[in-house]
Formats: C-alpha cells, sequence, structure tokens
C-alpha cells in the first residue's frame, strides 16, 4: 500500500517546489517512539559533559552544511538570505549558550539539594521529564524547530526528543535532522536520543501528542494550535505538561511626554517592527496607543506613509496569508474606510504578497470590537487613539496576557505614570520594554520570553534561554541512600 506524499511551497514563485516527502505511518510512528523510551534512561545517565560535547557538535555540523540549509530555507520560506543568516546565527548561538550553561557552576549547584535532619538525609535531584515531542514552528524553520530552543532544552535535561517537522519547511528541518542524527552516532549515544517524523496532516500531531511515550509537549505557534494541544495534553488517561508559546498582541504605549521630541526615525522604526519579514514574527507589535496631544495627527501620517511604503515581502505560505485577509476582513466589516487604511496594489507587486494594512481609531474600540485583541499575524498596525492617562489605564487593564509590553516616554522624563503602567505590565506580560519595542528576543539567561494566558500556557516559565530547560524536568527526593 502506497503512502501519502506532499511537497513544500515556494513563495517567492508561488508554486510548489519538485522535492516529494513521504508521509510516516501511525505504525512506523510506534516502532520508532519505543526506541525513544528506552533511550531515556541511558541519556540519564550522560553526565553534562558529554550533552555539552553533543550539542558543541551538532553546531560543527551545521556550520559545515550553512550552505545546502540556505537553499533550501529559502525555497520553502521566501525569507532573504539577511533573515536567514541572522535566524541560522542565533541557532549557532544558543546551542553553544546550552552547551555552556550546562557544565557551569551555577546550573550544576542547582541539579541537587542536600539536607540532613536528625533521622534523614534528603537528596533532591532534577530528573528530565521523559521524551518530549516538538511541534516545529511555522516562523522560524531553524531558531525554534528541529534544533532549536525547544529542542536544545530538551535534550539538555537528557530527554529523548520527538520532532514534528512543521509541513510548510520539511526538507529544512529533514535536513537538519540528519545533521543531528549524524552527531548523535558519532558521539554514540543511544538509539533514539532523537526522532524525526513528517506528515502534513493535523491527525498524526494529534496521535504523537497522545501516545503514551510522550511526556511532555513544546509548541510554538497560533493560539489555536496551542489550545489543540493544550488539550490534548490535559484529555490523555495521563495528563502531561504542554508548554505552548502562543499570540500575543505587544501593546506599545506612547506617552504624551514623548511628543516633546519624538526621535527622528521614530516612524520608520515601528514600520519595520510591523513589517519586516510581512510581520510574521510573534513579537510583532499589533496595538499601538497614542495620545490625542499636539504633533499626534503628524505623527500618525508618518508611521501610514512608512508602513505603507515599506518593502513587502511574500508570507511564508498561502494559508498563512488566507488567514491573514480573513482578519483584514473582520476589521473591514467592524470599521469604516477612513478608519482601515489598506494598501493598494502596485503593478510592480505580486498579486500573491499580502496588502499592508492600519487600523485608526478610537481606544473605547476595544470594549465593542473584542477581536481587536486577537492577534494578526501579517503586515497590519492597529492604532487606538486615547484622550487622557485615566482612559488608557483603564483599558489596558482590561487585556488580556500578552508576551510583551512596552512604554515610549521622554528620556530621563520621570512620572507617576511609568509607575502606573509598569504594574499593569508586570500583572499582563513576560517582559516590559521601556523606549524600544519588543521585535528582537535576545537568547540570554535574563530573558523571559512567555506571559500570562493566553500569551503561554504557564507563565512561571521562559520559552528562550537556558532556563527554559526547568520545562521539561521534574524533581525527585531519595531518602536515607547513602550510595
Amino acid at each position: 500500500m502506497s503512502r501519502r506524499t506532499f511537497q513544500t511551497f515556494n513563495p517567492n514563485k508561488n508554486r510548489f517546489n519538485s522535492e516529494v516527502y513521504t508521509c510516516h505511518s501511525e505504525e512506523e510512528a510506534n516502532s520508532l517512539l519505543i526506541k525513544s523510551e528506552k533511550a531515556y534512561t541511558l541519556l540519564q545517565k550522560k553526565s553534562n559533559v558529554e550533552i555539552h560535547d553533543l550539542l558543541v557538535v551538532i553546531v560543527d555540523k551545521l556550520q559545515d552544511k550553512k550552505s545546502s540549509i540556505e537553499n533550501i530555507y529559502i525555497k520553502e520560506t521566501g525569507l532573504s538570505s539577511d533573515r536567514f543568516d541572522s535566524e541560522f546565527q542565533r541557532t549557532i548561538n544558543q546551542t553553544l549558550l546550552f552547551a555552556e550553561h550546562i557544565i557551569s557552576e551555577e546550573y550544576i549547584l542547582n541539579q541537587e539539594f542536600k539536607n540532613t535532619t536528625q533521622n534523614k538525609f534528603l537528596i533532591k535531584k532534577k530528573v528530565g521529564v521523559g521524551p518530549v515531542l516538538i511541534i516545529g514552528a511555522s516562523n522560524f524553520p531553524l531558531a525554534y524547530s528541529t534544533i532549536g530552543g525547544d529542542s536544545i532544552a530538551a535534550l539538555a535535561a537528557k530527554n529523548p526528543i520527538i520532532v514534528k517537522a512543521h509541513p510548510y519547511h520539511t526538507g529544512t528541518s529533514l535536513l537538519v535532522s540528519k545533521i543531528v542524527i549524524e552527531a548523535l552516532d558519532e558521539l554514540k549515544f543511544p538509539e533514539g536520543s532523537f526522532t524525526h517524523f513528517i506528515n502534513d496532516n493535523y491527525e498524526f500531531a494529534q496521535f504523537l501528542a497522545t501516545h503514551k511515550t510522550i511526556k511532555a509537549i513544546g509548541f510554538t505557534g497560533s493560539f489555536q494550535g496551542g489550545q489543540a494541544f493544550m488539550k490534548y495534553g490535559m484529555d490523555r488517561v495521563q495528563p502531561i505538561p504542554v508548554f505552548s508559546e502562543m499570540g500575543s498582541v505587544n501593546p506599545v504605549v506612547i506617552l504624551k511626554s514623548l511628543f516633546q521630541k519624538i526621535p527622528g526615525d521614530f516612524a520608520k522604526e515601528i514600520a519595520s517592527a510591523v513589517c519586516n519579514d510581512s510581520g510574521q514574527f510573534c513579537t510583532k507589535p499589533g496595538l499601538l496607543f497614542i495620545p490625542k496631544v499636539k504633533g499626534f495627527k503628524t505623527l500618525l501620517s508618518q508611521i501610514k506613509n512608512e508602513i505603507l511604503s515599506f518593502e513587502i515581502q511574500p508570507m511564508l505560505h498561502p494559508e498563512i496569508l488566507r488567514n491573514f485577509e480573513k482578519k483584514i476582513e473582520n476589521l473591514k466589516q467592524a470599521f469604516t474606510i477612513a478608519e482601515l487604511i489598506i494598501e493598494k496594489h502596485h503593478k510592480a507587486q505580486q498579486s500573491y504578497y499580502p496588502r499592508k494594512s492600519i487600523l485608526i481609531t478610537e481606544i473605547t474600540a476595544l470594549n465593542n470590537q473584542p477581536f481587536l485583541e486577537e492577534e494578526i499575524f501579517g503586515p497590519h498596525l492597529t492604532i487606538l487613539l486615547y484622550e487622557d492617562e485615566q482612559e488608557l489605564k483603564s483599558q489596558l487593564q482590561t487585556l488580556k496576557g500578552q508576551l510583551t509590553f512596552s512604554i515610549f516616554n521622554a528620556p530621563d522624563h520621570k512620572e507617576e505614570i511609568i509607575k502606573s503602567l509598569t504594574e499593569i505590565g508586570t500583572r499582563m506580560a513576560g517582559r516590559i520594554i521601556f523606549n524600544g519595542l519588543p521585535t528582537g528576543v535576545e537568547v540570554c539567561a535574563s530573558m523571559q520570553h512567555g506571559g500570562p494566558y493566553p500569551a503561554s500556557s504557564d507563565s512561571r516559565f521562559t520559552a528562550v534561554g537556558p532556563h527554559s530547560i526547568e520545562r521539561f524536568q521534574r524533581s525527585v527526593t531519595f531518602q536515607n541512600n547513602r550510595i
């Protein structure tokens, strides 16, 4: 019986790529997952230095294959060479960061705690949770996919990892998986330490998520996708933790004090944050709050001009484009032509490219149109105008959980409002940014990437940086065991 096949899509050429990929079956998955289960005990016995060495070898092999990875990456995503270089380097840097972190004194000291009481000797140790399912992210074929942040974190905790390749960039994922497997074989890691699955339907992902072998799930993507995996995790006979990083509108607040002297490139920076790579970032600013003070109309005009003139790029896949257009259609139904500005197609622009858009309306629209809080994944910005700081605070307090919250005010200008907004932001978001935009997530120990629901499924953890390892560990206490 022949198995189902599929092809990836070339957004630049608006056609399917020639490579054909064969889907794994559930029977094959069962067989491979048995090996993952067996690998868990063996991986737990590996030293931190051995895991460090594995990550370093993976980095070396990725760098050797950089050109080949770039070719397929661009074919499958429509993203630029510059974007590839940036994401590739991030993937290299974060892998090396984790490698060094797990052999650091700080990390090692935090893996084990000892106490002696009058009649008890207690040792608490951190162990891996078990085989971890990683769902490849559509918008980061490298940094959040096959050997991206979730995979490295789970592997650093000495868990077998099971990667479900994203169907939009299967070729990229497959090439990286071969590199990882080569490194594992070279260092004689147990079979089943890394498993890579190819399948383009949702049912197979559900099958993996509900398989008894899987003990945790890492997901980066849409709110709907994250919700689905959270449900899969909870509906199992034995529920498992699901770490979903989902949608966010990343509110950006401009205070009246900024109008004393607005930076000359401010509008250009906003346009770049909204439109770069067609706005396909989880940290793209989606809501911009502007006070109705002297000069605000000039700023609105500058932002509008910069966004509409920004060089457009294709979206990752026609399905993502369709979802973007559906969201804009919802805005069309709710707002007037004067409020919703949509780019007209130019002759030189491909018809399958997204049309950039800006909604400019009153802040009170949040009361009547709650869907304004939904992430619009693409080159769109909603600008909400407010009268005074009291109105601003009142509306901000109704917003759901966010990945980020940004505040712009005059440099060195201390205001009571900053304190109030910081308190609101602390309750609402995982990262608060002063006089800066949220795009660009630094991979380091002090980064918190994740926020209250629905930004992420568990705001106690970060999806970026070495502390993300903690998601895939649990603690076990050994009492009176002096061996």
